[in-house]
C-alpha cells in the first residue's frame, strides 16, 4: 500500500534476504556487538506479565536499545530506494516488503529496524502478556542470530534515561496510529517467516549431513520464531474490528489493488510452508519410532510442529473478532465457506498431516478431512 495520497503516514519499506539462498553471516564491529548484546538483554528481561508502567518502561528501553543497534549497523547496511525494488506479489506491494540478495550488513540493519519499529508500536498495543513475551523472544532471536549478541545486563545500565524519554511517537490521529500498526506489525511478522526458513533449510542441510545435534539446534531456533508467528499477528490486529472492516479491508482488493489479496501471496510465509513440508518428508517417522533412535530430534520436531500447528489455531482466533462471519476478500458470494471456516480446515488439515508425528495428536481429525484436502486455498483475510 502507498502512502501517497492516503492521508496516512505509513511505516517505510522493509527488505529481508531471500530466504531460499544461502544466507551470509554477519562479522559485527565492536559497536555493533555491545549493542546487540544490550538489546539482547533488555528483550530477555521485560516483564510481560508485570506492571503496566514497568512494563512500558521495559519496553522503552528495549526501543531505545535497538534504535542504538541499527545506528551501529548503518555504515555496513544503508540501503537506498528499497521501494523501488521488484515486488514478487501484490501482498509485498500492499504491506511494503521485498526481498532481494543482501549482504549479512544490510539484511541485519533491516532486521534492527524492524525490530525497532515493531518495539516502538508495542509500547502502546493492547496485546497480551503471552504474545508480548512470544514477541520479543523472537525478536531477541533474531538479534542472536543475525549480530551473536550475548546477553551483558550491566550494559543496560545507562538506557534507563534514555528509556525514559523513549515515549512512542504520538500521532496526529489515532486512525495513523492503527494503520501503521498494521503494517508494523507484519513486517516484524515477515521477519519471523524468513528467519525461521533460514533455520530450517540449514537443519535440512545438517540433517542430510548426518549432523543431528547441530539439526536439531537449528529446529530448536526455528521454533522460538514459528512461536512469535501469531504474537506478530495479534500485534497487527491490536486494532478496532470497525476500523479494520470501514478503513483497513477497502484497501485490500481492487481498485487500490490490482487483485483481491489472499494470505496465499505472503511468499516468505509460503517459502516456510514449502520448508516444514520439505522437514516432514525427510523425517517422516512416527514420533514412537525417532524418538527411540534420536530422542532429542524427535521432541524438538514435535515442539516445531506443535508450535506450527498452535499458530494456524490462533490464526482463527485472531480473524474471528475482525471479520466475524464475513468471506474472505477471495471468496465469490456463493461459497459455502467463510473466512473463519476455511482457515479451520486449514488446521484441520494441518493437524491431521502431523498426527503420528507428535505424541498428542489430533488423530480424530485426520479421516475426516480426507475428502477436502483440495479445498484449503491461501489463508483468507
Amino acid at each position: 500500500m502507498a502512502d501517497q495520497g492516503s492521508g496516512y503516514a505509513l511505516p517505510p519499506v522493509a527488505v529481508f534476504p531471500d530466504a531460499t539462498r544461502p544466507h551470509p553471516m554477519l562479522c559485527p564491529g565492536a559497536e555493533a556487538r555491545a549493542a546487540a548484546g544490550r538489546l539482547a538483554a533488555v528483550l530477555a528481561a521485560v516483564p510481560a506479565f508485570g506492571r503496566a508502567g514497568e512494563r512500558a518502561s521495559a519496553l522503552r528501553a528495549a526501543t531505545c536499545a535497538a534504535t542504538r543497534l541499527a545506528r551501529a549497523l548503518s555504515a555496513a547496511g544503508s540501503l537506498t530506494e528499497a521501494d523501488q525494488l521488484p515486488v514478487r506479489s501484490p501482498v509485498q506491494s500492499y504491506f511494503r516488503v521485498r526481498t532481494a540478495a543482501l549482504t549479512a550488513g544490510q539484511a541485519a540493519h533491516q532486521a534492527a529496524q524492524v525490530i525497532c519499529r515493531g518495539l516502538a508500536d508495542l509500547c502502546e498495543a493492547p496485546v497480551s502478556g503471552s504474545d508480548i513475551a512470544r514477541e520479543t523472544a523472537a525478536m531477541r532471536q533474531v538479534v542472536v542470530d543475525l549480530v551473536g549478541g550475548e546477553e551483558s545486563p550491566e550494559d543496560t545500565e545507562d538506557l534507563g534515561g534514555e528509556a525514559a524519554a523513549a515515549v512512542p511517537e504520538r500521532w496526529a490521529r489515532q486512525e495513523e496510529m492503527w494503520l501503521s500498526r498494521w503494517i508494523t506489525g507484519h513486517h516484524v511478522h515477515v521477519l519471523f517467516n524468513v528467519y525461521a526458513t533460514i533455520a530450517l533449510r540449514q537443519a535440512l542441510e545438517r540433517l542430510r549431513e548426518g549432523a543431528v545435534r547441530e539439526a536439531t539446534a537449528q529446529i530448536a531456533r526455528a521454533t522460538v520464531y514459528v512461536q512469535g508467528f501469531a504474537a506478530a499477528r495479534a500485534h497487527a490486529a491490536a486494532l478496532p474490528a470497525d476500523f479494520y472492516n470501514a478503513t483497513v479491508r477497502p484497501t485490500m482488493v481492487p481498485t487500490v489493488v490490482p487483485v483481491p489479496l489472499s494470505g496465499s501471496m505472503h511468499m516468505e510465509y509460503r517459502e516456510y510452508r514449502d520448508t516444514i513440508g520439505e522437514l516432514i518428508e525427510v523425517l517422516p517417522d512416527p514420533i514412537e519410532d525417532l524418538a527411540l533412535r534420536e530422542p532429542g530430534l524427535a521432541f524438538a520436531r514435535e515442539g516445531l510442529l506443535e508450535a506450527d500447528l498452535i499458530e494456524a489455531e490462533r490464526h482463527v482466533c485472531l480473524v474471528e473478532p475482525v471479520v466475524g462471519s464475513e468471506r474472505s476478500l477471495v471468496q465469490p458470494p456463493a461459497t459455502m465457506d467463510n473466512a473463519v471456516s476455511v482457515l479451520r480446515l486449514m488446521r484441520h488439515v494441518r493437524a491431521a498431516g502431523i498426527a503420528s508425528l507428535v505424541r498428542f495428536g489430533d488423530h480424530l481429525v485426520a479421516g475426516a478431512v480426507q475428502h477436502r484436502q483440495g479445498g484449503a486455498g491461501g489463508s483468507p483475510r
